[in-house]
Order: structure tokens, then sequence, then C-alpha cells
């Protein structure tokens, strides 16, 4: 019997300290940003760098002067190189770093292949890349919390750019 109480305390405790360290971390999520759902796989790639990739369905309504009333619902494809910078230091301090909880550098590249579901909905294609200052926590052991903002360039068919700001401010739940 006391056999198996000594395993099942070794067992556990390093389980712990795996779910918890300095490295990045692969994971799953369910994130739900302000209107949409996205399904999101974190694969690291270094000690403190992940990429990040987002299966996005963009939601949206309104009312128009020229199309009425509509909504949509539009799949987009994020591939997002992440740079956490101060999990190392989070680590060390004690603080949790479970599903890379830390302050983040990135650069996000979306993909929007110009098609949707609606009623009047007019979606066009575009290529949005921004680099990205965010922090990503987790609450408990499996809530998130996500917010990240920056400034870059909204690709609109063949040569049009323009400057777009891109903020993301996501809840998920991370398995």
């Amino acid at each position: 019997m006391k056999k198996q109480l000594i395993i099942a305390i070794i067992a556990t405790i390093s389980f712990n300290l795996s779910a918890q360290n300095s490295n990045t971390q692969r994971s799953h999520s369910i994130k739900g940003p302000l209107v949409g759902l996205s399904y999101a796989y974190e694969h690291p790639i270094a000690q403190q760098s992940t990429l990040n990739m987002e299966l996005i369905l963009n939601g949206g309504f309104g009312s128009g002067v020229f199309n009425g009333n509509y909504w949509y619902i539009a799949p987009s494809l994020r591939i997002e190189p992440r740079y956490y910078y101060n999990l190392s230091k989070r680590f060390s301090k004690g603080k949790k770093t479970i599903n890379n909880s830390a302050n983040y550098l990135a650069v996000s590249a979306d993909y929007q292949p110009g098609f949707s579901i609606g009623n009047n909905a007019d979606v066009t294609q575009y290529i949005l890349i921004v680099p990205k200052y965010g922090l990503k926590r987790t609450m408990g052991e499996h809530f998130i919390f996500e917010v990240a903002a920056g400034v870059g360039t909204n690709i609109i068919g063949s040569n049009n750019w323009e400057a777009v700001l891109a903020i993301d401010l996501k809840l998920g739940y991370a398995f």
C-alpha cells in the first residue's frame, strides 16, 4: 500500500512539474473573438517561440444605405509566429506559464478567401499582415484570455494597400 501511495505522489509531482515550465507548450484551443469563433493550434518552434495557427469564422451584421440589413459569416486563416519574451521571467517568479501565459511579440498573416454565407453580404478577399504586441493569460487551468494590438497593412485585390489597426480580444478554452 505504501509503495502505491509513493508512486501516486511521484506521478502527481512529475505531472505538475511538466505542466508548468519555462518553455513554450503545445496547445489546442477554442476562442471567441468579439464576433465569431476560432480554433487555434499553437506549436513550439523554440524555447520561447511558437507558431500559432487559427481557423477563424468571422461574423458581422449591420444596416447599410445601399444593401439594407445584412449579416455574414466568413472563414479566414491566420498564421502567426509568436515570441514569448517574458516566459522564463514569469516562471522564475513563480507565476503561471501554463498554456504559454506570457507577453508576446508576433507577426500575424491573415487570409480571407472572399466568400461567405449570409444575407446581402459582400465580403472581399484580403491578406492582412500585422506586427502585434499581445498578452495571453490562463485563468484556472483551461480558460484563456488573450489581447493583442498592432498596426499593419491590408492587401485588397491585386495591388491596393491600406493601413489597418488590428485589435484582438479573445476568451477561450484550452484543452
